[in-house]
């Protein structure tokens, strides 16, 4: 099959890979060709803001170069091999298959999706683009997945699957209500809806029947290397340490973190990422360490040397409907885990997670965990109890569901 990808930017996932570039980098992998399409903001952009500004230029240029093929991405995303001197295709050429590739488009939408009139404009650019450009790479028996809740109406004609990975309407960032509205129009014009957690399974069955839940995977291979990693990162801190990794948004539960610094002082709490939230008073505590952003193929170095991976999520709204990638990858890892009170995080309890319902219990967890770490072969049993949800099984549940559907 063909598949049209309405996602985020496409470089976006080369040092943090999203749910969606794995689910496209293992369709490609498996034999079928993909155009990803960049898609509109979900929020108007701010003149103020120089990050927004450098933005609105790279997708005017972007948007001028067409379809380009993305047959280099970081050796990171890398089958083959992780680092190093290897080889930049992300692919073998045995699994790839003959004239399988993945081709980027970036078509020039009006960033300013509040207004209905200009919601429909921006569908329809997106549909005569995907029409064009499928026609131009030759694409036949085609599907289109959408992740981007305003070009809802880039889903008329043709086969549709709307992947719901999110609670789009409990973003502060976003407008709630268009956010809502635009979510249920994406369901509706599904033939096929996709989800990735029980709630938003449930919310989206209000809209369409033909709702299926799949959860997110994880790249084993590429964490279980935490299981050999030896040396231990120059940048971490020596001790015991309690670690996150991921995007520190609003989602992270700030106090949570302080009252672990406080109450385990002779806990390292380690957090590694970008940061779009205000974490100013993060800063300055003594053992409380913000490394920033790092490789995603030096993840599995960092996370080796963690006795304990932290899921420090607030438990609202959004989180409630959040399946976090983070887990599997610690656990992948061989790294034990405690987490807040996340719904899709209870059915992993176990010896590899401990879920806490209050700041006391979380604490006392973390402080278990540090007072016994696991050894080699428990690490190596946590590891083992993931290694069936990698992305290829999702993506062949993904299939079996266009399949029959």
């Amino acid at each position: 099959m063909d598949f049209f990808i309405i996602a985020n930017a496409w470089s976006a996932g080369k040092d943090n890979p999203t749910s969606k570039h794995r689910i496209a980098l293992e369709l490609v992998r498996q034999g079928h060709r993909v155009l990803w399409i960049e898609g509109s903001g979900m929020r108007a952009p701010s003149v103020g803001s120089a990050h927004d500004r450098l933005r609105m230029v790279r997708k005017v240029f972007a948007a001028f170069r067409g379809a380009r093929e993305e047959d280099t991405l970081t050796p990171a995303l890398s089958p083959e091999g992780r680092g190093g001197n290897v080889s930049s295709s992300p692919f073998r050429g045995e699994d790839r298959g003959e004239g399988v590739s993945l081709h980027v488009l970036s078509p020039l939408f009006v960033p300013l999706p509040r207004y209905e009139l200009i919601r429909r404009l921006n569908g329809l650019i997106c549909r005569l683009s995907m029409r064009f450009w499928g026609w131009r790479l030759g694409f036949v028996d085609s599907v289109l997945i959408n992740y981007v809740p305003v070009l809802a109406e880039a889903m008329r004609g043709g086969r549709v699957v709307y992947h719901c990975v999110d609670r789009w309407d409990a973003f502060s960032m976003y407008d709630s209500a268009m956010m809502g509205e635009m979510d249920k129009r994406c369901c509706q014009y599904a033939d096929l809806v996709i989800a990735s957690s029980k709630d938003l399974v449930e919310r989206c069955r209000r809209y369409n029947t033909n709702v299926y839940l799949v959860s997110h995977g994880v790249d084993h291979d590429h964490f279980c290397r935490a299981l050999q990693v030896a040396r231990r990162p120059t940048d971490l801190p020596a001790g015991r340490v309690a670690g996150f990794f991921g995007l520190l948004s609003e989602w992270l539960d700030q106090d949570l973190l302080l009252e672990i610094a406080r109450r385990l002082p002779e806990c390292e709490v380690v957090l590694i990422g970008k940061e779009d939230v205000a974490i100013e008073r993060l800063r300055n505590i003594r053992n409380l360490h913000l490394l920033g952003p790092r490789p995603f193929d030096r993840l599995p170095e960092y996370v080796a040397h963690f006795d304990v991976g932290l899921i420090p999520f607030v438990v609202n709204e959004l989180t409630k409907a959040v399946n976090p990638i983070k887990l599997r990858e610690m656990l992948s890892a061989g790294c034990p885990v405690v987490s807040t009170a996340l719904p899709e995080v209870r059915g992993y309890t176990g010896d590899g997670v401990v879920v806490a319902d209050t700041v006391e219990c979380f604490v006392e967890a973390v402080a278990e965990r540090l007072q016994h770490p696991a050894t080699q072969e428990v690490r190596a049993a946590i590891s083992a109890g993931v290694a069936n949800e990698t992305w290829a099984a999702k993506v062949g549940e993904i299939l079996a569901l266009i399949t029959n559907n």
